[in-house]
């Protein structure tokens, strides 16, 4: 998979993801959180609800209370005289002064066990024996005075009436025998009830009672009074609660309460409170929109984020890897271009600076080894079949010793010597071996120069046992035999003096020759710094030996030449103290 793709997805997967998984849940714990506080807000208003009904029905019951206690209704009904009617309407008008005075109050009927039936209203009243067979006598027998509501659903299989209303019944007993002596019905208006519901209605929202058979025992709109609804069946645990569920084939939050009628019985009856789910979404709708305008900007936020500055990174990344992938394959050329960016800017630069200085190391080590082979070539150059060689000499000095001539014979034998070392393939002598290469070689010139210099060896005997580079001395020994002495003389002087000096080995090379002038030495000096040779009166071999040491050894060591014309020339020569082929560079 492409680097750019892997960002992609890690920029899809760490942060577009969690924003609309953030929205996602808080739009939903919103929705949840918001759910709850409409429900248990739902919940408070219906038991206030409940609380103000237990009032309406409490001043009922105390009206009822008042009057089955009253000594004119007690007379009036044990019996039905004159006397006794007319007390009742002249000495109970406290009775007819709270019927009207409690304006929620429809009608007052009273049935006496006699038979006698009794209204204030005289509106129409069943008769006693219909009041007999009915369901209502049946309850307010079994209850023995306590009071029995009748919901208008059922007041309405009872007496047909125009309006609906709840009627409570009770039996009336004699307070001195407690024998049933008569019935009391009280017919409340729902004016009241709607009074209670009204004030503590919720926007948008639906209150009503029911019984456990689903049906409407009062709503507002009171043509839905004896309708029957469906309900959830959570709604018949006589547990308070909400839910959410189809109301009328629309999504809502339905809230429930158990409510009675009667303390002393369980409840058959619930006040319910219906909310469209709609109404609810639309006081989320502002939550729902700002959370969409949130992840929409945090969206934005973020691609430009990727676009502006993620991009960059990548696009750098990209670049960074392919340029190196370059340079490993050898295209030393390759660079970054400039990043504004200030930080990828600075390793864009690094990484150019890394390949320049990259590039000029392998031009110097290519340039060392290319004069390293040269240097080499120009030493194989001097080498010969040694076998040949060591076979011609040895013929040279058999026939040299027959004829009796000791300097050939001694030149031959020098001879040998010089090339045991010249010819051996090893890189590094002995610094004894080294010496003794330079004293043949002196002893043959001297033969070829008839006499015309002498020479002095002066070395440390510790610093024989080491090692040299070979091949050292002997072009030092040259260069001053072919342009320092003056053929025509024979004062020559070569003087070699070896030792050791902070742990460095060194050779002083002196000689008393022509010496060399400043613009000679200049030229060395330029030639050394330029590792080039010279065709000067310091010739090859010198500077050969200067460029082999650096070579092998390094640049802290090699020559130093020191002269003045007519008075002769010192060189200095410093190498490393090395012990055994084991320490080759």
């Amino acid at each position: 998979m492409k680097f750019q793709n892997k960002i992609l997805i890690a920029f899809l997967f760490f942060i577009l993801f969690p924003i609309f998984i953030l929205g996602f849940v808080s739009y939903h714990v919103t929705s949840s959180t918001l759910k709850n506080k409409v429900g248990d807000e739902t919940l408070q208003t219906l038991n206030a609800i409940d609380l103000n009904l237990n009032m309406v029905m409490s001043e009922v019951d105390t009206l009822s209370n008042y009057i089955i206690s009253s000594r004119e209704v007690q007379d009036f009904i044990k019996y039905n005289d004159e006397q006794s009617l007319i007390e009742f309407y002249n000495q109970g008008q406290a009775i007819a002064g709270l019927l009207y005075g409690q304006s929620k109050l429809d009608d007052l009927v009273l049935y006496s066990a006699s038979g006698k039936v009794y209204s204030f209203k005289r509106t129409v009243t069943p008769a006693f024996e219909q009041f007999l067979e009915s369901e209502f006598y049946s309850v307010m027998v079994e209850e023995e005075g306590r009071s029995v509501w009748l919901s208008p659903a059922e007041n309405d299989k009872f007496v047909k009436s125009e309006n609906p209303m709840f009627s409570q019944g009770r039996v009336i007993k004699d307070i001195n025998t407690l024998r049933d002596i008569g019935y009391l019905i009280l017919d409340v208006k729902l004016d009241r009830f709607d009074e209670v519901f009204k004030s503590l209605q919720q926007q948008d929202s639906k209150e009503m009672i029911v019984n456990d058979k689903g049906e409407v025992v009062y709503n507002r709109d009171h043509q839905l009074i004896g309708e029957t609804i469906k309900l959830p069946k959570d709604l018949l645990s006589n547990q308070s609660g909400t839910l959410i569920d189809h109301w009328e084939q629309e999504k809502s939050l339905i809230s429930f309460i158990p409510f009675t009628f009667n303390e002393y019985e369980s409840s058959t009856f619930f006040l319910i409170s219906i909310k469209p789910w709609s109404f609810i979404t639309n006081e989320t709708k502002f939550i729902r929109h700002v959370t969409i305008v949130f992840v929409f900007l945090v969206t934005v936020f973020a691609v430009c984020f990727k676009q502006l500055f993620l991009n960059r990174i990548i696009h750098f990344i990209t670049e960074f890897q392919s340029n190196m992938n370059r340079v490993e394959n050898g295209q030393l050329t390759a660079r970054m271009k400039a990043f504004s960016i200030l930080e990828l800017n600075q390793l864009a630069k690094g990484f150019n600076r890394m390949v320049e200085e990259i590039s000029t190391l392998l031009k110097r080590v290519k340039n060392e080894q290319e004069r390293k082979r040269k240097a080499e070539f120009k030493v194989l150059q001097n080498q010969i079949n040694p076998h040949f060689l060591y076979n011609t000499l040895e013929s040279i000095n058999s026939m040299a010793v027959l004829h009796g001539s000791r300097d050939i014979s001694k030149m031959t034998i020098n001879l040998g010597k010089l090339l045991r070392i010249s010819i051996n393939a090893t890189d590094k002598v002995t610094i004894s071996d080294e010496v003794r290469h330079v004293i043949s070689y002196m002893e043959i010139q001297k033969v070829r120069f008839d006499e015309s210099f002498t020479f002095e060896i002066e070395i440390d005997k510790q610093l024989e046992h080491y090692f040299i580079l070979k091949l050292v001395l002997q072009p030092l020994v040259e260069n001053i035999l072919i342009h320092a002495f003056d053929r025509n003389k024979d004062d020559g002087f070569i003087k070699i003096r070896g030792g050791i000096s902070k742990k460095e080995g060194f050779f002083f090379i002196e000689d008393n020759g022509v010496g060399i002038t400043n613009d000679v030495l200049s030229t060395f000096n330029e030639c050394n710094l330029k590792s080039k040779t010279s065709n000067q009166n310091i010739g090859c071999g010198v500077m050969n030996v200067q460029e082999r040491l650096k070579l092998y050894y390094g640049e802290r060591y090699g020559m130093m030449i020191c002269s003045e014309e007519n008075k002769g020339t010192t060189i200095k020569l410093t190498f490393p103290l090395s012990e055994g082929e084991q320490d080759d560079i």
